[in-house]
């Protein structure tokens, strides 16, 4: 038996075959079991990445909703002058959306250490997280080779391994937004049922809870199904109808947020007030060094350099104004983009552009990245795009699939206008690429077996060849 003859014997009788629920079960039970164990092995060697990502301000939120003084934080942020007096006493907290440092208060009660109870929080999400990759990959195709394939896919993918020791809202945002795309497929499959597109709605809201890109997939949807109602005049009440509740179901889980945000700062925004400051560092010179000087060993020095001017002369001029949050200073964050805009309209489109091709990079910077790391992920990541990309050919019949395209299409979005880091793309990228490489393996596997046996037939008797026994 030659190796191809072996790998499709192999994919055929040993990986899933369709419709055995019980291997399946027991497949998936192993590979979470293997995923997690993984995750707790990285996690042990890179104790210091846990709350790298954002988690210690996360956390100090949640501290402060445990010990009932609100959504308010105790630090005071590399964007904000110092108020005269200060003493560490919290203050209201407008950077930050609020389900996960709702969901992490909850780690405030429980009878073991803070960390000890945060780090299984974390194994226990992403070991979510595989599993919803492969309800979704079973919901769009139907296969449970290919869902499986793409658990596993996920399971081992380097990002989905790095955010799944570390503290951070990426790997809740991607179980929701796996969700909502969940409850698309069966909206669609389901003639457009209301039930199912106000379940889309509730996860989208949450996911926009989680992290504000969600508010972007949100109005994508929206206006995909918009479009849909106006030229599908069969299915327009039906449409018009589903696209009410999913709005409602959005709605009623977003209002909490938004009377808060009006009660606190005026403005009834789903979002928070984040926003403002993130569009003046895209439009800055701080964007514009970090192009210009990625991958080489000048980064570090030209951008800290570049961050520190950029900053201090920022926090003087809020200072003497009198502003220490973020809601009064946004009318000035925005005011310093459009003029750095207007100033510099060569650099910003150099930033632009390369922030449009950062999307497609397997790491933030190669200076920072030792040969090993970046020969394992180029190994692991370049075969799996490719079958993505083979995986879409593939698919390109079927909607529910065509619709994870619709992520990808979120990162860019958000990417031009505002900050490209490769762990916002992880949310929006890895189920997706997981998916489409699955089926792209089951399709080219298949093809393969055919082609195998179409061979062995060729050299069989002509009895032998139709399947009838010799005399």
């Amino acid at each position: 038996m030659n190796a191809c003859t072996f790998f499709s014997a192999f994919f055929r009788k040993i990986v899933l075959p369709e419709n055995r629920k019980k291997v399946l079960f027991s497949a998936m039970i192993l590979l979470l079991a293997a995923g997690t164990l993984v995750r707790m092995g990285v996690m042990g060697r890179m104790e210091g990445h846990f709350l790298h990502n954002d988690g210690g301000d996360y956390l100090d939120i949640s501290r402060q909703i445990a010990e009932g003084n609100g959504f308010s934080s105790s630090m005071i942020h590399w964007y904000e002058p110092t108020p005269e007096g200060y003493k560490g006493e919290p203050r209201t907290a407008y950077h930050r959306p609020p389900l996960l440092p709702l969901l992490g208060a909850v780690l405030y009660f429980l009878p073991f250490p803070l960390l000890l109870s945060a780090k299984i929080a974390v194994l226990l999400m992403s070991a979510g997280c595989i599993l919803m990759v492969f309800l979704l990959a079973k919901e769009v195709t139907g296969s449970g080779k290919c869902a499986f394939l793409a658990a596993v896919f996920y399971t081992f993918y380097p990002y989905s391994i790095y955010h799944g020791i570390c503290y951070s809202s990426e790997n809740l945002f991607l179980f929701l937004t796996c969700g909502a795309f969940y409850f698309l497929s069966r909206c669609i499959r389901k003639d457009f049922s209301p039930r199912y597109a106000a379940l889309c709605g509730g996860m989208t809201a949450l996911a926009t809870l989680t992290r504000p890109q969600g508010f972007g997939f949100f109005l994508l949807l929206g206006f995909l199904g918009t479009v849909l109602m106006l030229f599908r005049g069969k299915w327009r009440k039906k449409l018009f109808l589903s696209l009410i509740c999913y709005t409602a179901g959005a709605f009623l889980l977003l209002a909490p947020w938004m009377v808060r945000n009006f009660l606190a700062a005026g403005r009834p925004t789903p979002l928070t007030f984040y926003g403002a400051y993130s569009f003046a560092l895209a439009s800055s010179d701080i964007s514009f060094d970090t192009f210009r000087y990625l991958d080489t060993p000048l980064y570090k020095e030209k951008t800290d350099r570049t961050w520190n001017e950029f900053h201090e002369e920022k926090r003087n001029f809020l200072a003497k104004k009198g502003i220490y949050n973020l809601p009064a200073a946004e009318p000035y964050w925005k005011q310093w983009a459009w003029e750095y805009i207007r100033k510099h309209p060569d650099r910003m489109l150099y930033i632009v552009w390369n922030r449009l091709l950062h999307c497609f990079r397997i790491v933030p910077n190669t200076a920072f990245t030792s040969g090993t790391v970046l020969f394992l992920l180029r190994i692991y990541c370049i075969p799996l795009f490719l079958l993505a990309l083979a995986g879409i050919f593939f698919q390109r019949k079927n909607v529910h699939a065509m619709l994870l395209l619709t992520a990808p299409l979120c990162v860019l979005l958000f990417a031009l206008p505002f900050l490209m880091l490769l762990r916002f793309r992880y949310p929006y990228f890895a189920p997706e690429v997981s998916i489409f490489a699955a089926c792209g393996a089951v399709a080219l596997a298949d093809r393969l077996r055919s082609r195998l046996k179409g061979q062995k037939e060729k050299g069989l008797p002509p009895e032998r060849a139709s399947g009838e026994s010799p005399s």
